[in-house]
């Protein structure tokens, strides 16, 4: 039964704005929960990122289509800067590349410190609060807003992202916060979160994969069931945050993060 709710937890948390890694390290910390074997982590990222794949599955097309044929009709002899402006699913998809630069590179530089900060309740609070008013002020932006997205936009979410490696910090949260500061229309910063977790997701994965698989002492049933469960939910929280963002009640979400923060420093202050 442990392993299904993580299953849960990892599919509603992944891509609603409340940090999946702060609800790992709060549930680790209040209920005992051990972080799960490394080949059952891995088996939930390829859910979670399964689920977004399906859910994005016109725009990636677009993207891996367009990309296809730019590259063709440079080969062909046209310009590449005729080929860059004409072709949009080309841009975003190089856009998306650069985004993610930022992430690898600070997960690469802090492992250590930042795998540290995962056995601090007190320092998930803090980011729990953090999360909650970054998202509380997207109510206030600007309602002018760009449907083109610049390489300063890309650079900007991939840094932000880099920070979301901290626990409690969302990262889809913090993405589209930050696409929404900078005066992109609301659906499309969603949207470049959505698409930068694909790769996001799948790195992630990768890089456990250095401490080696292990053996696998669940059953294949578990497996299969949990699998599953993160991609249905996954699927689900994006629908859902999807819907919320275009009722502009994406800020909704800082109450709860709020809660969160000030259950677990209460907790930190007078249990732990």
């Amino acid at each position: 039964m442990k392993y299904l709710y993580l299953a849960l937890l990892q599919g509603l948390t992944e891509f609603l704005p409340v940090s999946s890694s702060g609800h790992l390290v709060f549930y680790q910390k209040v209920f005992g929960f051990n972080e799960p074997l490394l080949c059952f982590d891995i088996i939930l990222h390829l859910a979670t990122a399964l689920s977004v794949i399906v859910f994005l599955k016109n725009d990636l097309k677009n993207i891996i289509t367009e990309t296809f044929f730019s590259l063709k009709q440079v080969i062909n002899g046209k310009k590449v800067i005729d080929v860059w402006q004409e072709n949009s699913n080309l841009r975003l998809g190089v856009l998306v590349g650069i985004a993610i630069v930022p992430a690898i590179i600070f997960g690469l530089l802090f492992n250590n410190i930042i795998e540290s900060m995962f056995g601090s309740l007190k320092l998930v609070g803090i980011t729990f609060l953090v999360t909650g008013t970054i998202l509380f002020l997207t109510k206030y932006t600007n309602q002018k807003t760009r449907s083109d997205l610049n390489l300063k936009d890309a650079l900007s979410i991939g840094l932000v992202q880099a920070m979301a490696i901290i626990p409690g910090i969302s990262r889809s949260g913090s993405t589209i916060a930050c696409g929404m500061f900078r005066g992109l229309n609301k659906n499309l910063a969603a949207r470049f979160s959505f698409i930068l977790a694909v790769p996001t997701i799948l790195a992630a994965g990768v890089y456990k994969l250095k401490h080696g698989i292990g053996e696998i002492n669940i059953s294949i049933s578990i497996i299969f069931v949990a699998f599953f469960i993160a991609f249905l939910s996954g699927y689900i929280s994006l629908i859902f945050l999807s819907k919320m963002i275009a009722k502009a009640k994406f800020h909704y979400f800082a109450y709860y993060c709020w809660m969160m923060g000030a259950i677990s420093i209460y907790l930190t202050i007078f249990y732990y």
